[in-house]
C-alpha cells in the first residue's frame, strides 16, 4: 500500500511541476499541455521590485567608481573617501542581494550600460582631473541611488524599508565628506 501511494505521490509531483493536466480522464502525453511556468515568481510589491533591481546596479556603481579612485585618484583625501565609500556600497549590495534573494528576485552584481561609460569615461582621466571628474559621477550616482532608496523608504515590506533608510543615512554621509573635502 505504501508503495502505491509512493507511486501515485510520485506522478502526481511530476504532473505538477511540468503543469501536465492529472485526472481521471485525462489522454496520454499528447494531450497534456504544459503550463509555462512564471518569469519571476515572487510575492512582493511592483514598487518594491523597482527598487531591488534599480538599486542593485547603482549600489554597484558607486562600488566601482570608488574602487578606481582609490586606484587612480592623486590626493590622499579623495583616496580615503573612496576607500570609505568602497567599503560602504560593497557592504550595502551584499545585503541588498541577501534581500533580494529573500524574496527570490535576481539583481544585477554590475552597473548597467550608462554606469559602464560613465566607468570607461572616467578611466581615460589623469592627476586632478580625475579627482574632480570622480567626485561629479560619484554625486550623479549618488542622486540616481538616492532616488530608489527614497522609494524603499516607504515600503510596506519592513526589511527593504529599514534598509532603504540606513542607505539614505550612508548616503547622507557620504555626501557630508566630501563637502568637507571642498574639492
Amino acid at each position: 500500500m505504501n508503495r502505491l501511494i509512493h507511486q501515485t505521490t510520485g506522478v502526481f509531483c511530476a504532473a505538477m511541476l511540468t503543469g501536465a493536466a492529472v485526472s481521471a480522464g485525462a489522454g496520454g502525453p499528447e494531450e497534456a499541455a504544459p503550463t509555462p511556468a512564471p518569469l519571476l515568481s515572487t510575492e512582493i510589491s511592483g514598487s518594491d521590485l523597482m527598487f531591488l533591481t534599480d538599486a542593485a546596479p547603482q549600489m554597484a556603481l558607486l562600488a566601482e567608481l570608488s574602487d578606481l579612485a582609490k586606484k587612480n585618484a592623486v590626493t590622499p583625501e579623495v583616496q580615503s573617501e573612496a576607500a570609505t565609500t568602497w567599503r560602504e556600497q560593497t557592504d550595502a549590495a551584499a545585503r541588498l542581494k541577501a534581500l533580494a534573494g529573500r524574496v527570490h528576485v535576481p539583481v544585477a552584481a554590475e552597473p548597467d550600460d550608462a554606469g559602464k561609460q560613465v566607468l570607461d569615461a572616467l578611466g581615460k582621466a589623469k592627476g586632478m582631473k580625475f579627482d574632480k571628474l570622480f567626485l561629479d559621477a560619484q554625486g550623479d550616482a549618488q542622486d540616481q541611488l538616492e532616488a530608489s532608496l527614497e522609494s524603499g523608504a516607504s515600503s510596506s515590506d519592513g526589511e527593504i524599508k529599514a534598509f532603504a533608510q540606513a542607505g539614505l543615512g550612508t548616503l547622507k554621509q557620504e555626501r557630508e565628506r566630501v563637502r568637507k573635502l571642498g574639492l
